[in-house]
């Protein structure tokens, strides 16, 4: 591939004075690679002349000027070298999508259908997604049916003394009518069931 470079756009040039270096992502979910940092040998010995002309001038300075001018001219060849040394070792590991042209890794690469997951989303995973959506839905179902607390302390479901039938908030059972109001403990004015004895609360017995 001499005379060109691979161009792609899902990088970045992390390329600085000192060396050059990438970061290939899948364009979906963002994770990827970063190649390996390649020193530059005329960066480095543009920073030394550098120092070195703040410190003497003179030659030195003059020396830093002319490393700098030929460190503009070959940094582009050697930038675009290490990005083909940088896309020759990573871009194998990303996949193009031939529906929308997107670069992906292997999470995001419906290997059976050739396509991105945007495209072709993997169905054992669709199905466990969905799966999970119906119970949570079914969950918050059957809890919006529950009561956990009405807040009402004055009324409670209780079951008549004579034939047990259940009973709430009437004064009289509904299936035998015999009364099944509460009464209150003389004591603390705690509700007393029909048929106690004693009080719950307190043990004061029933007047």
């Amino acid at each position: 591939m001499a005379g060109y470079t691979p161009f792609t756009n899902n990088y970045s040039d992390l390329s600085d004075q000192h060396g050059y270096q990438f970061e290939f992502r899948c364009d979906i979910c963002g994770s990827g690679y970063r190649s390996e940092f390649h020193r530059s040998t005329l960066g480095t010995a543009g920073t030394l002349l550098s120092g070195a002309s703040g410190i003497f001038g003179g030659i030195f300075g003059s020396a830093s000027n002319a490393t700098n001018t030929i460190q503009n001219v070959a940094d582009r060849g050697a930038r675009d070298e290490a990005l083909k040394k940088a896309a020759d070792e990573l871009m194998p590991k990303f996949k193009q999508c031939s529906r929308d042209h997107k670069w992906v890794d292997d999470n995001c690469w419906n290997e059976q259908a050739g396509l991105c997951v945007n495209d072709a989303p993997k169905l054992a995973s669709e199905m466990e997604a969905e799966r999970a959506a119906v119970e949570l839905a079914q969950m918050r179902s059957k809890m919006a049916e529950q009561v956990v607390f009405g807040g009402d302390v004055s009324t409670r479901t209780t079951k008549c003394a004579n034939c047990g039938k259940a009973v709430a908030s009437e004064k009289f059972c509904s299936n035998c009518g015999t009364p099944v109001g509460l009464a209150k403990c003389r004591s603390c004015g705690s509700d007393l069931a029909a048929g106690m004895k004693f009080c719950g609360n307190c043990g004061t017995a029933a007047a």
